[in-house]
């Protein structure tokens, strides 16, 4: 392959193109993988941390969410236990 010629790279990344097209397509076929999630967000927070520190500092928003989801998790669990309905379902 020249490198100035222009139908070659075009072949080229057209060849990249596919293999990642195919490897996309082998991945959405397995489905998620836990263990690569969990261990990618663990790097994420181990990164934050080596930046600014870990854990990271309050801020409004952060205290807003939290209390967003406190309310929530309130007027779900009372739904349940009004109900009498258990949070989980019971193994049979």
């Amino acid at each position: 392959m020249s490198r100035g010629n222009p139908e070659d790279m075009r072949r080229m990344v057209a060849g990249w193109q596919l293999v990642e097209r195919q490897e996309r397509a082998e991945r959405r076929q397995a489905g998620p993988d836990a263990a690569v999630a969990i261990r990618g967000a663990l790097e994420l927070m181990d990164l934050f941390g080596a930046m600014h520190g870990w854990p990271p500092a309050e801020n409004e928003a952060r205290r807003r969410d939290n209390e967003m989801a406190r309310r929530r998790w309130v007027r779900v669990r009372s739904y349940y236990q009004a109900h009498g309905k258990a949070a989980k379902p019971e193994d049979p």
